[in-house]
């Protein structure tokens, strides 16, 4: 668990693929609050631990249950989803619920079985090649070319922190954390009777589709979207994203 002290109540916060809990320093100095962010399945401190989807929900769920109360849930892509499980499967645990550049997962049969496929090849590649040939290609891909912006120095840091995986639990991810894996939850999101505010990059044209389609399935949902970011928001964009979970979580949007 990494743990960023502040204000409390506490935000429990989702990384994603190949990132730990530790890409939330920033945002957690930025918001002033408190800040609990563990490595999921198959990441960072958590390699050992089978990365499968249930393994992540039932994880974060412990966490949230060690409270008096329910807490205010954030998850980024593959932890937005988590993050999206969990508020469905134990809704007495979370008392808001942000998720960014997050999708429900994938409905389509063939399409859940070629997404199954291409995670399937990727996991076969990280094995054969090490994690830093992998990193290499995966942070190569055009959604996250909005954080060359941040000068090398942050993203030195950022690849230092990714290397704290290891190729065999981020394959081990990569199968079972998968949107080919996991249930499909856009048929459930009405289910939702807690706050939730859906974030999506300006430039992620895809997200924003997915995150407008939920935005109407929920009935107390807020969608915004952070102007000259694309999928990598919260990196892009730290200080827009923590205005906005501020003002959320204090009722202002």
């Amino acid at each position: 668990m990494r743990s960023y002290p502040g204000r409390p109540p506490p935000l429990v916060a989702l990384h994603g693929f190949t990132q730990t809990g530790a890409m939330f320093g920033e945002l957690a100095e930025l918001l002033g609050s408190e800040v609990l962010a563990p490595d999921l399945p198959g990441h960072g401190r958590s390699s050992g631990i089978a990365g499968s989807f249930a393994n992540a929900v039932i994880g974060v769920g412990k966490i949230l249950a060690a409270f008096d109360e329910p807490m205010p849930l954030l998850g980024y892509s593959q932890g937005g989803r988590v993050a999206l499980a969990v508020a469905l499967e134990r809704p007495e645990l979370v008392s808001h619920l942000v998720v960014l550049s997050t999708t429900p997962g994938v409905e389509d049969g063939p399409e859940r079985a070629e997404r199954r496929r291409v995670d399937e090849t990727w996991a076969a590649d990280l094995k054969a090649d090490g994690l830093e040939a992998f990193l290499e290609r995966w942070l190569s891909n055009p959604m996250f070319k909005g954080l060359e912006r941040r000068g090398e120095a942050w993203r030195a840091a950022d690849r230092a922190a990714r290397l704290e995986n290891t190729a065999e639990g981020l394959a081990g991810a990569l199968v079972g954390m998968g949107q080919g894996t996991q249930p499909y939850f856009g048929g459930r999101l009405q289910e939702l009777r807690v706050p939730v505010l859906v974030i999506a990059g300006q430039l992620d044209q895809k997200s924003i589709s997915l995150a407008t389609s939920m935005h109407h399935s929920l009935l107390r949902g807020s969608f915004r979207v952070v102007p000259d970011a694309g999928h990598a928001v919260i990196g892009e964009q730290p200080r827009a994203v923590a205005d906005l979970v501020a003002d959320f979580l204090a009722g202002s949007v």
